[in-house]
């Protein structure tokens, strides 16, 4: 089945099949991050992002530290890649990701639905000229290019192209007994190759936030 493309997922790099923040973030092959959280999501420093060896690869830093609705993610260098952001007073949990000239040009807008069974979200990436953050959340003239769902028991979740569900991008998979065991989200994060390292581990960070805020509010 051929592969559906879409401009905006192909922004800074037309050769890759989803190249957001630019072709040093897509691998040739298959690529592994593990996600593990802090003990103090309140901190600065609130998850540590390393590749399958260990080795630093992003950090996310909550500069206001007491406010969970807003995340920087950098490289491990310090370099700021983007802000994810939460809306608030929304109908659905609803996430935006900025980037661009202070942080400040709405790039994505990830909408979660949950249903009897499972959670899903619906990731719609805006085209240039980029709304601000601070405008009006109005994503009614795009249609999702990306979805997230869950399995059943919410441990595995897939990303995968709106059109064309057997195209996969990325898989997330919970460390169960981690979580049962000491209340804390870690993550494997699995991406097919030429797929944005750092654009698929922003909307895992997205989905840990506003999955968290689901099961606190009883709606997961």
């Amino acid at each position: 089945m051929a592969v559906t493309t879409h401009q905006s997922l192909r922004q800074a790099d037309p050769n890759h099949k989803i190249c957001i923040f630019g072709p040093q973030y897509c691998m040739p092959g298959p690529f592994q991050i593990m996600l593990r959280e802090k003990f103090f999501k309140l901190r600065e420093d609130c998850f540590k992002i390393t590749d399958s060896n260990g080795q630093l690869f992003f950090q996310v830093k909550n500069p206001w530290k007491t406010l969970r609705e807003k995340h920087i993610m950098l490289d491990a260098y310090g370099n700021e890649i983007c802000k994810m952001k939460k809306k608030i007073m929304a109908l659905r949990y609803t996430w935006h990701m900025n980037a661009g000239e202070n942080m400040e040009e709405r790039r994505v807008t990830m909408a979660f639905r949950h249903f009897a069974l499972h959670t899903k979200c619906y990731v719609y990436v805006y085209e240039p000229p980029y709304p601000h953050e601070d405008d009006d959340t109005d994503y009614s003239h795009l249609k999702p290019v990306i979805m997230m769902k869950a399995s059943v028991m919410g441990f595995d979740i897939k990303i995968y192209d709106a059109e064309n569900q057997d195209q996969i991008y990325a898989r997330m998979s919970k460390d169960v007994a981690r979580e049962l065991l000491i209340s804390q989200d870690n993550y494997c994060l699995s991406i097919e190759p030429d797929v944005d390292v750092a654009f698929m581990t922003a909307l895992a960070l997205m989905w840990d936030y506003a999955t968290t805020d689901m099961k606190q509010d009883g709606a997961g």
